[in-house]
């Protein structure tokens, strides 16, 4: 039977692409499945204020009238204008292990963006940063986490086949954190350093009041911070509160590191996740009837941490900023129980993130990549 492509244009089409994925991945014991709610807000455009600046068109693929595969085409204009470059974007490319989907997939997104004069495509990637991107290339046998991509190893394959070659890469650490005693020794020392010689100190907050007056300064900083890396685009005011609406009854202030100089200013933060990976299974993305529960006790006892984001401000960077920030999350981790860290993802030319990994039993134990190709 032939394969047939069909755009999505109806909330129907729609659930029917979201739900691809957790029927893809429901008997896989690594992928964190999303939660469905998550990514309608994400991917319904009167919903998503990054569609203000994106424009975007999903397809799902049919064999015998069954869902088989799916696509998104992104073209962001704030990284056209960025970059200078007629470059756009492919993310929630799933499919199952057939050249004849993927090729068709890929294919009738192509058609679509060069009819918008698209000359190149690089992926997976989402509408911004806090979207899922890099396919995984290694370490298929390790738990994906909630804020990144899990896929199956054909997928490289099918990769190559279209033409795709690497456009950067980026890394994932585990961390052992059962033990930090000597290792919190060593960073203490770094850190008693850094505040005597520059006046930096933590700053924590004491309650989600609190947290709402500094939560403008902390996406100001991410923007920043993080204007330089790859593929990133400024979140606009109507994203970040979005953002904060989404997230920020899922923070716990105790995982919430906050740097500021000798007069106030915040200079960096970072913010970590009791792992939701073993509950997005359980709950198999839906909230409803019982899902909830499984997230709920996540967050309350957990002995996984995620590492979700770290930013320093650009005049403040190699100046220790990144110790008192790891040691602030790594004090708290011994403090609740915490075994094992994830990282999560960091550029692979990221050394000044990568070198505070060295104070740990850490190993570099997941790779994923940002294809890109000429169109």
């Amino acid at each position: 039977m032939a394969i047939e492509v069909r755009k999505v244009k109806s909330k129907a089409n729609l659930n029917t692409f979201i739900g691809f994925f957790t029927d893809l991945y429901k008997n896989c014991n690594y992928a964190s499945i999303p939660l469905h709610f998550d990514e309608l807000l994400t991917l319904s455009k009167d919903k998503n204020p990054a569609h203000k600046h994106c424009k975007s068109q999903y397809w799902v693929a049919f064999r015998d009238g069954i869902p088989v595969g799916r696509i998104a085409a992104i073209i962001n204009r704030k990284e056209y204008e960025k970059t200078g470059e007629a470059i756009a974007r492919f993310g929630w490319f799933d499919f199952i292990d057939n050249k004849e989907v993927s090729q068709a997939l890929m294919q009738t997104a192509i058609d679509w963006l060069k009819i918008e004069n698209i000359t190149q495509l690089h992926g997976p990637l989402g509408f911004s940063d806090f979207d899922r991107q890099g396919m995984l290339i290694e370490g298929f046998d390790k738990p994906g986490t909630f804020a990144t991509i899990y896929n199956h190893a054909y997928y490289t394959k099918h990769m190559e086949h279209l033409g795709f070659s690497k456009s950067t890469d980026w890394v994932e650490y585990e961390i052992n954190t059962e033990d930090l005693s000597s290792s919190l020794q060593r960073i203490d020392r770094l850190c008693k350093y850094t505040s005597e010689r520059y006046g930096f100190k933590i700053f924590e907050l004491k309650s989600r009041k609190q947290l709402k007056k500094h939560i403008k300064s902390i996406f100001e900083l991410l923007n920043i911070s993080y204007n330089e890396l790859y593929g990133f685009t400024q979140l606009s005011k109507e994203q970040i509160k979005h953002y904060t609406d989404m997230f920020i009854n899922l923070v716990n202030l105790d995982f919430l590191s906050l740097v500021q100089n000798s007069t106030g200013k915040l200079i960096g933060f970072g913010l970590s996740i009791p792992s939701f990976t073993h509950a997005s299974q359980k709950a198999k993305g839906k909230l409803l009837p019982l899902g909830w529960y499984h997230f709920l006790r996540a967050l309350k006892k957990n002995d996984t941490l995620d590492l979700y984001l770290v930013a320093v401000h650009p005049d403040y960077q190699n100046k220790g900023v990144n110790a008192l920030l790891i040691n602030h999350t790594a004090k708290n981790a011994m403090k609740f129980g915490i075994k094992r860290t994830e990282t999560n993802i960091e550029l692979e030319d990221n050394n000044k993130v990568q070198n505070m990994w060295r104070f740990f039993d850490s190993h570099q134990h997941k790779r994923r990549r940002c294809f890109i190709k000429e169109i």
